[in-house]
């Protein structure tokens, strides 16, 4: 059976590589298991095998070394050199595969644990600034994050940590940034960046860490920002809403005023015409029951024991409210003259009125109107904001619904392209 020694140089020069090959593998897995502090059984299996690939490497050169310059045996060359070749390349085989065995459950450790080059690594990649350092100032880890916002404020990388923050305090940057806020944390605006620092301090062991932490608040800030001025506007929109109300709540005391007193001067009005009617009759066709009925349904009136509703110039009623909050109402087409139609219609302007203003934030409210002999169709409108999405009818919205319902109409709510409120009634008044 053919050995080792008996192989061509050529065959010799190639497990010369193969072997050196696998010497450099083994030497990295035992550095690997090192570092990654595996336990002591792996560190023993790594150095067996790299000494195994020793040895076999060490065989091989001497064996080469006789070949060609006819150099005297050694101990592993007359171990290597007589060897069988298929014991040989067995042993390449195992020694391969065992390698192979051990890089890859040295990979699968790799990413099951933390390295000190892995928390690193993802503290660089974090958007905010991130410091860790001693009671002294001197910093332990610093991301690149917090490093640059140094460097754009200060100009160099972070040397001690407590000079930096103290920097930051008394605002040292030559103008690179604006003080927001010093409590309850620091926030510094600089290069469109706002930035909140907050410090902690840590206990590790017996030792104290302190942490100094920067978050970028720049779209909080700026929402903020947009709020406060959302809210002013809200702020005046609710004054003239509140004013609003108040010219509302006047307009109806003043129209129920005036209802009473038309009441009461056409119920008087009838009562002495029946009464004169009563004395001119003979007093044998006088009915005294029927004069006496109307004076008493008058007198509850006048005492507030009976209502009785007056329809009033309502259309006016509502330009003047519109007025009061600065809106301009449109409107396309023609009223009904009376009725529970022009009653529904007059109410829901007034419902858009209000939501024009308070939702919409528009100025100008519009009213189409058309109709026929068996129907009537109006679209309200208005020139504010669309809303967001759907609309939930509660409140006024509801109220109107079942206003409209209770006429024998059809309402209708449309948000895309723009809001619109449709209102259909079928049929003769």
């Amino acid at each position: 059976m053919m050995t080792y020694f008996e192989l061509s140089p050529s065959a010799h020069i190639i497990f010369g590589v193969c072997s050196l090959l696998l010497m450099v593998v083994a030497v990295l897995i035992l550095v690997n298991v090192c570092v990654l502090r595996l336990r002591k059984r792996y560190i023993l299996l790594s150095a067996v095998l790299l000494l195994e690939v020793m040895f076999m490497l060490q065989g091989v050169v001497d064996v080469s070394l006789k070949t060609v310059q006819g150099q005297p045996f050694y101990f592993f060359s007359d171990i290597i050199g007589n060897m069988p070749i298929y014991a040989l390349v067995l042993w390449f085989v195992l020694s391969a595969v065992g390698e192979a065995v051990l890089l890859a459950y040295i990979r699968h450790t790799k990413k099951n644990i933390l390295t000190a080059g892995a928390i690193k690594e993802s503290l660089d990649a974090l958007p905010d600034g991130v410091c860790f350092y001693r009671s002294d100032g001197q910093p332990m880890l610093v991301n690149t994050q917090m490093n640059k916002i140094s460097g754009e404020l200060f100009g160099t990388e972070i040397m001690n940590a407590k000079s930096f923050l103290n920097n930051l305090q008394t605002n040292n940057s030559d103008g690179k940034a604006q003080i927001i806020s010093t409590e309850p944390t620091l926030v510094i605006q600089s290069d469109e960046k706002v930035w909140d620092f907050r410090s902690n301090t840590l206990n590790v062991g017996t030792s104290e860490v302190r942490e100094l932490v920067a978050y970028d608040v720049t779209e909080q800030y700026l929402l903020n920002k947009e709020l406060e001025l959302r809210n002013q506007r809200l702020s005046s929109v609710n004054e003239r809403l509140r004013k609003y109300n108040g010219d509302v709540e006047r307009i109806i005391t003043e129209k129920e005023i005036l209802n009473a007193k038309m009441k009461v001067h056409d119920d008087i009005g009838r009562s002495l015409l029946a009464f004169r009617s009563y004395l001119a009759k003979p007093e044998s066709q006088r009915d005294i029951e029927s004069v006496l009925l109307l004076w008493r349904y008058t007198i509850s009136v006048m005492k507030k024991e009976a209502v009785h509703e007056v329809k009033s110039n309502d259309w006016d009623l509502l330009l003047k409210a519109a007025e009061a909050v600065d809106v301009t109402v449109e409107l396309n087409g023609e009223l009904p003259d009376k009725g529970n139609k022009r009653d529904v219609l007059i109410a829901s302007l007034h419902e858009c009125l209000t939501n024009t203003v308070k939702h919409a934030k528009g100025n100008r409210l519009y009213m189409n109107i058309s109709s026929d002999a068996s129907s009537l169709t109006a679209e309200i409108t208005n020139n504010g904001n669309q809303p967001d999405g759907e609309i939930k009818e509660t409140g006024g919205l509801k109220n109107l619904r079942s206003t409209v319902e209770s006429a024998g109409g059809v309402m209708t709510i449309e948000t895309k392209p723009r809001f619109r409120l449709i209102l259909r009634f079928e049929g003769a008044e």
